[in-house]
């Protein structure tokens, strides 16, 4: 989740609040710990994805989402978070892809 969150750095995050779409979430997948970007929310739980769009979107039941990340400046969550995460994904995406062939 560069530039936002750095691998190992510690992030706050409130437990037990279900994330909604363009809020960071910590999860448990496939036994680690991640931080990534809430994209789409459902009843049984939210499709998940990290801002540069190199993990492919995931389904995570709520069972499996810790918190809502707290802090990591305006972009961390709610519409600003979902405007930065579109611009990543869907405009700077394609442009960081070229570059690095």
């Amino acid at each position: 989740m560069l530039p936002l969150f750095r691998p190992g750095e510690t992030a706050l995050a409130e437990t037990g609040a279900r994330p909604d779409p363009g809020d960071c979430a910590v999860y448990l997948w496939e036994d680690r710990t991640l931080l990534h970007r809430v994209i789409r929310a459902e009843e049984a739980g939210a499709w998940l994805a990290d801002d540069a769009g190199r993990i492919a979107p995931h389904f995570v039941p709520w069972a499996a989402v810790l918190g809502r990340v707290c802090g990591g400046g305006p972009f961390a969550g709610g519409l600003l978070g979902r405007l930065y995460s579109f611009i990543r994904r869907r405009v700077l995406g394609p442009l960081v892809s070229k570059d690095t062939r």
